[in-house]
C-alpha cells in the first residue's frame, strides 16, 4: 500500500506529478537538487502548493513538503520517482545513494520516469554505495506538459499506457502492482531495456529538431515542432529509425509496442499514439520548441537515448547507420562528441556480456 512518494525532479514533469499526486490523495515531497533549483521550484517551495491545469486532475495542490534536502525528501516515503532529463539521473543516484546507505526505513522502488536504461546507471552507483532497493523504469512521463508560469503547470495529454520495466526484473510482478497505485495504466515490460527502447523521444525528436534546423534557427523561439516541423519527408526518416529499432528488440528477445490501425496517420507517425492515445498529436501542437539546437531534444534524446541504441546495438552485432547519422551531425552542430559523453554500453558497465550474461543481469540485478 502506497501513502507516501517523494518526486524528484523540479521540472515541467516534476511539477505535474507533485501536484497531479498530490490531488489524489497521496503525501508527495517535492525535491530538487540545490543547483538545478530554478525559479519555478522556488516558488513552490515559498507556497508550498502547485496549481495543476488541463487535462489531468484539476486544482490546487498543497504538498507535505518542497525542499532541497534529499533526506527530507526521502525520509519515510514509500516510493520514489524520478523524474528529470536522463543527463541528470547519475547527479540524483548519488543523491538518493547517500542518503539511502544510512537510512534504517528505505522506499519500496525507485521508478525512473522515463529512464532511457537510467535505472543501470542507478544501479552501478548504488552498488558502489552499498544500497540494495529494487529500481524501475518507465518508456514515458505519465504526461504532456508544461509550466505556464512558477507555481502553475498545465497538462495537455496523459498517458494511456506506461510501460514499466523492473530491475531486477524478477521483481516485476511486485513492484508494477505498487506502481499502479499512482498510475493504473502501467503494464509490465520483459525488463528494463524493454521499457528503455520503446522510449519514443529518441526516435521522435532528434531527427525532426535536425531536418527543421533552419527554421528552428530563423523563427527565433517561435517553432511548433508537431504542428509545422513533421511532415511526410520527417517520417520517412522515423520508419528508418523504427526498422532500426526493430532491429535491436529483435537482437534483445524483447517486444516493441507497436501503434494500431484504430489511430490516426498523425498519431502513427510520431510515435506517440499508443503510449498518449488518438490524436494525441492535437496536444503536441499546443507545445511551442524547440527554440534552439541545445533542447533537451537534442542533448537529452541524442546523447542519452540515439547514442544508447545505438552503442547496445553495435555490442549485438545491428547496423544501425540512421541512429548513428543523426548522432553524428548533432555533434557537428553543438561542437561535442555525444559518442563520447552519451549513455553507452560501457559507461553502463555491460560492455563485451554475452546476451546471456545481459540477461541475466537484468533478470538478478
Amino acid at each position: 500500500m502506497i501513502s507516501s512518494v517523494a518526486v524528484l525532479g523540479g521540472g515541467h514533469g516534476g511539477h505535474a506529478a507533485a501536484a497531479d499526486l498530490t490531488l489524489a490523495g497521496f503525501k508527495v515531497n517535492f525535491f530538487e537538487l540545490p543547483p538545478f533549483a530554478g525559479e519555478a521550484f522556488k516558488e513552490v517551495q515559498r507556497r508550498g502548493e502547485i496549481e495543476l491545469l488541463g487535462e489531468a486532475r484539476v486544482g490546487t495542490a498543497k504538498l507535505n513538503r518542497a525542499t532541497t534536502s534529499i533526506s527530507e525528501a526521502l525520509e519515510g516515503v514509500d516510493l520514489v520517482l524520478v523524474i528529470v532529463p536522463a543527463y541528470g539521473h547519475e547527479a540524483f543516484a548519488e543523491a538518493c545513494a547517500e542518503y539511502l546507505r544510512k537510512a534504517s526505513e528505505k522506499p519500496k522502488a525507485v521508478v525512473l520516469m522515463p529512464g532511457t536504461a537510467g535505472t543501470l546507471e542507478f544501479l552501478n552507483v548504488f552498488k558502489q554505495a552499498g544500497v540494495r532497493v529494487p529500481l524501475a523504469e518507465t518508456s514515458t512521463l505519465p504526461y504532456g506538459c508544461r509550466l505556464l508560469k512558477p507555481g502553475s503547470v498545465i497538462v495537455h495529454v496523459t498517458a494511456k499506457l506506461l510501460p514499466l520495466g523492473v530491475l531486477p526484473a524478477k521483481l516485476t510482478s511486485e513492484i508494477v502492482e505498487l506502481v499502479k497505485e499512482l498510475y493504473s495504466v502501467i503494464q509490465p515490460c520483459k525488463n528494463v531495456l524493454e521499457a528503455a527502447i520503446n522510449n519514443p523521444n529518441p526516435i521522435t525528436h532528434p531527427a525532426a529538431t535536425l531536418l527543421n534546423a533552419g527554421r528552428i534557427e530563423y523563427a527565433k523561439g517561435e517553432f511548433y515542432l508537431y504542428k509545422e516541423g513533421i511532415t511526410a519527408s520527417v517520417a520517412k526518416i522515423y520508419e528508418a529509425l523504427n526498422r532500426e529499432r526493430e532491429a535491436l528488440c529483435k537482437a534483445l528477445n524483447v517486444k516493441i509496442y507497436e501503434c494500431g490501425e484504430e489511430l490516426t496517420e498523425m498519431d502513427r507517425i510520431i510515435q506517440m499514439g499508443l503510449l498518449f492515445g488518438a490524436n494525441c498529436w492535437k496536444a503536441g501542437v499546443k507545445m511551442k520548441g524547440p527554440t534552439h539546437l541545445r533542447d533537451r531534444f537534442v542533448t537529452e534524446d541524442v546523447p542519452y537515448g540515439l547514442v544508447f541504441m545505438a552503442s547496445l546495438a553495435s555490442m549485438l552485432g545491428v547496423e544501425t547507420p540512421v541512429m548513428k547519422a543523426i548522432i553524428t551531425l548533432f555533434s557537428i552542430i553543438n561542437g561535442e562528441d555525444y559518442y563520447a559523453k552519451g549513455r553507452t554500453v560501457e559507461r553502463l558497465g555491460i560492455a563485451g556480456l554475452s546476451l546471456q550474461d545481459l540477461e541475466r543481469l537484468l533478470q538478478e540485478g
